[in-house]
């Protein structure tokens, strides 16, 4: 990896200044896998997938609900925060998802956490 070259600053003293870049990771995208090469949407106009605002996206989900990877793709689009529609729902259902999949995890035996804490 090469170093980009930084330029030294001078100041009214006689000491110098060098400044180091700061570089930071790029947020972990969960890979596609395999099974996104098996979609029904492999070869469709992604605009389908994608639809302008107001548009239910009936075309994109009448397909993913016939295609045999749709859990493995909504997964995906859970984890990766996906825009557009993914396993049959957009982004905002997927969140609402995730939101109610979070808080039956926090359930326990019909209680939640919280009250058998207080119990």
């Amino acid at each position: 990896m090469e170093r980009s070259r930084v330029p030294e600053m001078k100041f009214n003293d006689s000491a110098s200044v060098h400044l180091l870049p700061i570089v930071m990771p790029a947020p972990a995208s969960p890979s596609l896998g395999e099974w996104h090469g098996r979609g029904l949407c492999v070869g469709e106009d992604p605009d389908v997938f994608f639809p302008s605002h107001g548009d239910p996206g009936t075309q994109a989900r009448q397909i993913c609900a016939a295609c045999a990877v749709r859990g493995e793709c909504l997964g995906y689009a859970i984890a990766a925060d996906e825009f557009g529609i993914w396993g049959g729902l957009d982004q905002d259902e997927r969140r609402n998802l995730k939101r109610r999949q979070r808080r039956k995890k926090t359930t326990v035996c019909g209680k939640t956490r919280q009250s058998e804490g207080a119990a």
